[in-house]
């Protein structure tokens, strides 16, 4: 029978859009590592890209329930095409909220990667704030050499704020979303201690 075979293809349709939706969306995802969030990022790109693939199989069910409604009695069919109704509902919804989740995860991905880099040009700073003082501890010489000395330290030292606050933000972004909470404010203590010692 025409029907049951329909009601078939709708039903494993939507049964594999609430394994999608649990598997992808209603979990609770906790990124505790760098890993696990890339691979998050990873995973729902492939959970968008499948789910885009299903399109063709959401067509043709679309086209066999609408040929098969043109032919019969619209009373003995108002069923299925309600059926296909929510089918194509929840379809294009999981579709979009598996995207948005994609996007979000990927600008999450983004902004760790710019903490990195930042972190990366002031401890580089650091390093030669630090070989600078090492050398100013061991001038020898007159008050010529001592004078270079401390321009040099001092060229050094009008190094720009904006990358510290930059650290700071990208930081608190982060942390507030629940991501990478403790490796985070780990490196944050160290850059800054370091920051206020030298």
């Amino acid at each position: 029978d025409k029907t049951v075979s329909l009601r078939k293809d709708l039903s494993e349709m939507h049964e594999w859009i609430t394994q999608a939706e649990e598997e992808y969306l209603e979990r609770d995802f906790e990124y505790k590592t760098p890993d696990e969030l890339q691979k998050a990022v990873e995973e729902l790109k492939r959970a968008k890209e499948e789910a885009l693939q299903k399109e063709v199989k959401v067509k043709l069910i679309t086209d066999s329930v609408n040929n098969f409604i043109a032919k019969a009695p619209p009373a003995a069919h108002e069923a299925l095409k309600k059926e296909l109704d929510v089918l194509i509902t929840s379809y294009q919804q999981l579709c979009s909220r598996l995207n948005g989740k994609w996007k979000t995860l990927e600008e999450v991905w983004a902004c760790w990667r710019e903490l990195l880099s930042y972190l990366d040009t002031e401890n580089k700073w650091l390093n030669e704030i630090e070989l600078k003082l090492k050398a100013t501890e061991n001038v020898q010489g007159g008050a010529e050499e001592i004078s270079e000395s401390l321009d040099s330290l001092e060229r050094l030292m009008r190094h720009p704020e904006d990358n510290r606050n930059q650290i700071r933000e990208l930081a608190q972004t982060l942390t507030d979303g629940g991501i990478m909470y403790e490796l985070i404010n780990e490196k944050l203590e160290r850059f800054n201690s370091r920051w206020e010692e030298l």
